[in-house]
């Protein structure tokens, strides 16, 4: 990582975006500068060359909730629910939750794992447990919107309905948790829409103007 964010430069790249998690702490950890995001998320997926040196940002938390706000979803006095941990839910659970998310439940492998995706200073009712908790049900029960980021966390189908907004970000485009979803007439987006809406974000900010959604998510759906 450090060589690359050295070559960047030195062969007059304009960014890049960094999308595994590991590669992302390093990648927020040796640049120049870093967003307040970066910097709060201890983890960077763009990097910019500027003249200053590399500045880090990451922009998946605001990728999703451009997704959602796209498809009208507003945020304000919502349930969310997270399943799973690491620096993608931490991404996600902060921008939920400074958009007016009036709870947000992480459940994660154990309660440690879930405990580290809260953000902190939130205003929201924040909970965190093990997906084996028995209040782990109730919770789904009573939420707007349900992000799955590991495929070992199910939903129960008999919570899944019309009220109910799914971002699956499992590799297949329909799991069988977003089949029912879809079947029970929930609102759902797989993880080729999010990244489609990270990758026009981080194209973006390197580029220094707007690339537009369209053809980026035209191409993502065709692969």
């Amino acid at each position: 990582m450090a060589e690359l964010l050295r070559g960047l430069a030195r062969l007059d790249f304009a960014g890049a975006m960094i999308l595994d998690e590991q590669r992302q702490v390093e990648a927020q950890r040796l640049a120049d500068r870093s967003s307040l995001d970066a910097q709060e998320l201890a983890a960077a997926d763009t990097l910019t060359v500027t003249q200053a040196g590399v500045i880090a940002d990451h922009s998946l938390g605001r990728a999703l909730t451009a997704l959602l706000g796209a498809n009208r979803w507003d945020a304000a006095g919502s349930k969310v629910v997270v399943l799973g941990a690491g620096a993608t839910a931490r991404a996600i659970a902060r921008a939920l939750v400074s958009l007016g998310a009036s709870s947000l439940t992480v459940l994660a492998k154990d309660r440690v794992a879930a405990e580290r995706v809260l953000p902190d200073g939130a205003g929201a009712a924040l909970l965190a447990r093990s997906g084996a908790d028995p209040v782990a049900r109730t919770m789904l029960e009573q939420a707007d919107l349900v992000v799955r980021l590991e495929a070992g966390h199910e939903v129960p189908v008999e919570v899944l309905g019309p009220h109910l907004t799914v971002v699956d970000m499992v590799p297949d485009p329909v799991s069988n948790m977003r089949r029912q979803a879809m079947a029970s007439g929930a609102l759902t987006f797989n993880r080729r829409d999010v990244e489609a809406y990270r990758l026009e974000l981080g194209l973006s900010q390197v580029l220094g103007g707007p690339v537009g959604i369209e053809p980026i998510m035209t191409m993502f759906h065709a692969i």
